[in-house]
């Protein structure tokens, strides 16, 4: 890697390296129903890939999207924008800026093949599961251990590292009329809420997910979150605008945890 590369890998794995100022409205960005006082804030404890590592997850893939042998290797803008590429090699059809909601932070991307200089991933953009292409040297590289499964029909979060379960835990999830959309996805930013006790809890995560339903949603566009509860006693059930309700201590640990780029599965 470029001799910088270890310092961007821990701002990648760092949800961007600073705390931003206090911003307000949390709930005009994800499906949640209240206001909420944020700042973005994150310190995450996963070991600083090797630069051995990351050249042999990054060789791993290829153009067919196949997935790496090990961990999920994950793409961060070096600047606050990126230009998005339909095919590698022609005219980017598009720039994308941070989230309207992720306040500042510099937008993230699941890698999902490469081809060349060029890297193919998944877009935190609507419709879901859009992929375009990026400049490999747009962006520095990581690789996260963690992947979250969601088990709506379970109303149950797992949270693996490899091979190992680390946390199991009950949920909330959309009602009918509004659902959770299924499929994989990743996590794009973190917000720690100025108010634990409020309705999004201490911490909410910014998903790639966006509700099939709600097109907007107090203002915002309708993505899909997971953050923290004030309504403890409706885990277990499926009561939400779309977003994934999780216990407070719970998402307060995940969000010690996990990296911006980590793979969440959301099953039916």
């Amino acid at each position: 890697m470029r001799r910088h590369a270890t310092h961007t890998v821990r701002l990648l794995l760092t949800i961007a390296g600073v705390a931003v100022a206090v911003a307000v409205g949390l709930a005009v960005g994800l499906l949640g129903g209240a206001a909420a006082s944020t700042a973005v804030g994150h310190n995450d404890t996963s070991p600083i890939p090797s630069r051995q590592r990351l050249a042999a997850a990054a060789a791993a893939l290829t153009h067919t999207t196949r997935s790496a042998s090990s961990g999920t290797l994950v793409a961060q803008a070096r600047r606050r924008t990126i230009p998005l590429y339909h095919r590698h090699g022609k005219h980017p059809y598009r720039t994308l800026s941070p989230l309207p909601y992720s306040y500042g932070t510099r937008p993230v991307f699941r890698v999902l093949g490469r081809k060349h200089a060029w890297l193919h991933v998944s877009l935190p953009v609507r419709p879901n599961h859009s992929s375009g292409w990026i400049r490999r040297r747009d962006v520095a590289l990581g690789i996260t251990d963690y992947r979250v499964e969601v088990e709506q029909h379970r109303h149950r979060l797992v949270l693996w590292r490899g091979s190992h379960r680390i946390v199991r835990t009950p949920i909330a999830v959309g009602k009918a009329l509004t659902p959770t959309p299924t499929g994989t996805y990743f996590i794009a930013y973190v917000l720690r809420t100025g108010d634990p006790s409020g309705f999004f809890g201490p911490y909410a995560f910014g998903l790639s997910a966006y509700s099939n339903v709600l097109t907007r949603f107090a203002g915002g566009d309708g993505e899909v979150g997971m953050h923290g509860t004030s309504e403890p006693w409706l885990l277990g059930k499926s009561v939400s605008h779309g977003c994934i309700r999780i216990r407070n201590a719970v998402i307060s640990r995940l969000a010690h945890l996990l990296p911006l780029g980590t793979p969440v599965q959301i099953e039916r």
